[in-house]
């Protein structure tokens, strides 16, 4: 089960109450009835990606604004991220809060996976959504890690350009430029933020050595209890998400990542209504859109873990019940 903190969900409460909708208005629209029993409320609550899916969605309508996660990401505050963000508020630097970031960003929201690169002179932050994510979810997660980032270093700090993978008209396109200042690119591969790498010594105003060693420890052990809760299935997607390509991808490696056998790993999944052949296919369907175009169908077939193209192309018209040909020239047709 996907999942957000609960404290991370309500500040979009509070956003909607503040644009005239009351909490009680939203959560019926949503149909929300998680931890109506108080058992079910532990430490650290969760809400699911469903949830959470539904109240931007309804939000988006409600308000009549394509761009409600955009203007939900400009109005976070560190404390909407709870530890997290005061981890990242007591970092020393950019690069260190970064760091904090992949580390312990599930404990925000395990519903996708951030990755950094430094190429020369350039840095590059990048969101891997899980594949439910919604677009009000990305617009929101993209555009807060760089208001968080402004409130932090500098309120005219901008990237160096900006990539969704989705498509925005020339009017929405102009907004977000505008508030980014910077070039916002579309229909991309990935999204991520890219930025001069001379930012990462950028000294935080808010540093504070102890505070942050403390709350690392803290963090630690949350993170430790986090995983233990978590389903064999969400670990496995998320190891499946960051991989550069799916060869070599099978239950043993997997099984071995894990520490546990084969046989064990099977059992868990079944528990859970799945398997490692549905995981990996949901995987390899994620990344076709991503891809395909982009190199020869030889070699997609190759990253995404296919012994040849002639077992991608069986797979692909089970899938899409087209050639990957023909959905390709469908694509480009939109």
């Amino acid at each position: 089960m996907y999942s957000l903190a609960d404290h991370y969900f309500s500040s979009t409460l509070d956003y909607l109450q503040s644009q005239g909708i009351a909490n009680e208005v939203a959560l019926k629209a949503i149909k929300f009835n998680e931890y109506s029993d108080n058992k079910a409320r532990q430490f650290a609550p969760r809400i699911t990606l469903t949830s959470y899916n539904a109240l931007l969605e309804y939000s988006q309508k409600t308000l009549n604004d394509p761009l409600f996660g955009f203007k939900l990401g400009q109005h976070v505050r560190t404390a909407n991220f709870g530890i997290l963000g005061y981890l990242i508020e007591s970092s020393d630097s950019l690069a260190s809060a970064i760091q904090v970031l992949l580390n312990y960003d599930s404990l925000v929201a395990d519903i996708g996976k951030s990755q950094f690169e430094q190429l020369g002179d350039i840095a590059i932050i990048r969101w891997l959504p899980h594949p439910s994510c919604n677009e009000q979810v990305i617009l929101r997660n993209m555009t807060a890690w760089v208001c968080v980032i402004r409130q932090l270093l500098n309120s005219k700090l901008s990237p160096s350009s900006i990539c969704f993978t989705h498509h925005y008209s020339k009017e929405h396109l102009n907004t977000l430029a505008t508030w980014f200042n910077c070039p916002v690119s579309i229909n991309a591969k990935y999204n991520e933020i890219s930025f001069p790498s001379s930012y990462l010594t950028l000294p935080f105003k808010t540093d504070n050595a102890a505070v942050h060693l403390a709350l690392r420890q803290i963090s630690e052990q949350q993170l430790s209890n986090f995983k233990s809760q978590q389903h064999v299935s969400e670990k496995i997607n998320h190891m499946l998400m960051v991989k550069t390509d799916l060869q070599e991808c099978d239950l043993i490696r997997t099984a071995n990542a894990l520490n546990i056998t084969p046989r064990t790993l099977q059992r868990h999944l079944k528990l859970e209504q799945t398997s490692f052949a549905i995981l990996l296919e949901q995987e390899r369907k994620r990344r076709i859109p991503l891809l395909i175009g982009t190199q020869s169908l030889a070699n997609l077939a190759l990253s995404l873990g296919f012994k040849d193209q002639s077992s991608f192309n069986r797979a692909f018209k089970r899938w899409y019940s087209y050639s990957p040909i023909k959905y390709f020239k469908m694509q480009i047709g939109k």
